[in-house]
């Protein structure tokens, strides 16, 4: 699984309506979290109505279909997938069991998927996907028939489920909002007027004019429904991992984790990388959307002009018939263009959030070289990314990780910068101050939270 975004509401409201649409919006604010598919799950007095596919939300649902699924609640899911067809992983992932009906969307990761999908095939299960929610569907369903209650059972269930995710749930009475243990994937609790809500992150809260509660807490299981919140405190860890890659690219700018600003984060990274790796240059560039924070920093340190010089397509997106290699290893993108009086002439450092692949850096240093740069110096506001995430941060092979079996100085010659410095990892603990000892580095480091 790679990375997802989660959005529920529970609306206590006595004119209670527009619950779909304002999921709907949820999972807009939190589109950059997945553009590969999306799905919504409405409670309609206990029947469930819902729509997956693979596309973004507004390509997936409109006026008339948010219409027809309207209920008191509802549970969204937006989704990046590595997979070359994205609707088999769309969710949340619907089912009928001995209480009735469950919906329930996975954002994170488990590495211990076929161990448990070998079990539960043993004991008669079949499943219809490879999906890593359809798993814990079935396994919170078999629990649930041990248990009082399906917070029992998500309980019971939960020490079996290794790695790094958040999870909702739904039932045909309550929304169920569970961490794992080290907390590695964001839940947050909001409130407005009598409504509550649970979201990936406080950036949609900002949108929807949503108080901010609190974070549900690392191994706790909340339960938002008519009553109010309740919560359960089940398993958590001495250590903790938040995924670093929350501050680095996954969030939008304007959330806040751990009470830390994202963008606040993202600025400190950019100062603090101009101070380890200064470049002799006459111009500052920053990479759209997730490099302008870290360039602003780079530059405030510096002392050197921010451009906005590069020119995003913004119809651009994941159903665009991709350039040919030819014609990408040319710098023809059809993504980014660049304004060449910003740089023509001129020594530029071009900042961007990280470097995975390298094949974008190359893109970059071509085009920046074809609108006449007389220097291109690369500066990475991350960490070299060696080795793979198993928690959801990216489901890559080593081989795509260029950092894995390259030098900075191969990956320089690569790319045909003149320089090339990525940010230290006790430059990224710094950046995120208050936060730094409770991270998972694990795509920088090799140390893994869990075996």
């Amino acid at each position: 699984m790679d990375r997802s975004g989660l959005f529920a509401m529970y609306n206590n409201n006595a004119d209670a309506f527009n619950t779909a649409a304002t999921i709907y919006y949820g999972l807009f604010s939190m589109q950059h979290r997945g553009m590969d598919a999306t799905g919504i799950c409405m409670n309609q007095n206990g029947q469930f109505k819902y729509k997956k596919e693979d596309g973004m939300v507004i390509d997936v649902f409109d006026e008339d279909v948010l219409e027809r699924m309207e209920g008191h609640a509802g549970i969204g899911h937006v989704l990046q997938c590595a997979a070359p067809d994205a609707r088999e992983y769309a969710q949340p992932i619907v089912i009928r069991y001995t209480s009735g009906q469950m919906a329930v969307a996975l954002n994170g990761g488990l590495i211990n998927t076929e161990e448990l999908r070998k079990e539960l095939e043993l004991q008669g299960a079949v499943f219809q996907t490879s999906d890593d929610a359809e798993i814990i569907s079935v396994l919170i369903s078999r629990a649930r028939n041990h248990f009082e209650t399906i917070e029992e059972a998500i309980a019971d269930i939960m020490p079996k489920l290794k790695g790094g995710y958040a999870l909702v749930v739904m039932t045909p009475r309550k929304i169920i909002g569970a961490r794992d243990p080290l907390g590695m994937k964001p839940l947050i609790l909001g409130k407005k007027r009598n409504s509550l809500y649970l979201s990936s992150e406080t950036c949609v809260y900002n949108e929807l004019d949503v108080e901010v509660i609190r974070e549900v807490m690392p191994g706790e299981i909340v339960t938002i429904n008519q009553s109010g919140i309740k919560s359960f405190q089940q398993i958590s860890e001495e250590k903790k991992a938040l995924c670093a890659y929350e501050y680095i690219y996954h969030s939008r700018p304007d959330s806040v984790i751990k009470g830390l600003e994202v963008f606040e984060a993202r600025e400190a990274m950019g100062c603090i990388l101009a101070k380890e790796a200064p470049a002799d240059a006459d111009v500052i560039v920053w990479v759209p959307n997730s490099g302008l924070a870290s360039a602003a920093g780079y530059a405030k340190v510096m002392n050197l002009p921010l451009e906005d010089a590069f020119i995003k397509n913004k119809f651009h997106c994941n159903k665009f018939i991709q350039p040919t290699e030819d014609m990408v290893h040319r710098g023809v993108t059809m993504q980014l263009a660049v304004i060449k009086s910003r740089v023509q002439g001129k020594r530029v450092v071009v900042v961007d959030d990280s470097m995975v692949r390298g094949t974008t850096g190359k893109v970059l240093v071509d085009l920046l070289r074809d609108a006449g740069a007389k220097e291109v110096h690369v500066r990475i506001a991350a960490p070299e990314v060696k080795y793979k995430c198993y928690f959801g941060g990216n489901d890559l092979d080593m081989e795509s990780l260029v950092s894995s079996y390259k030098t900075d100085e191969q990956i320089k010659d690569m790319i045909g910068a003149d320089s090339l410095a990525f940010l230290s990892i006790d430059g990224l603990k710094e950046a995120c101050r208050g936060t730094e000892d409770t991270l998972c580095m694990a795509c920088f480091t090799g140390k893994y939270p869990v075996e």
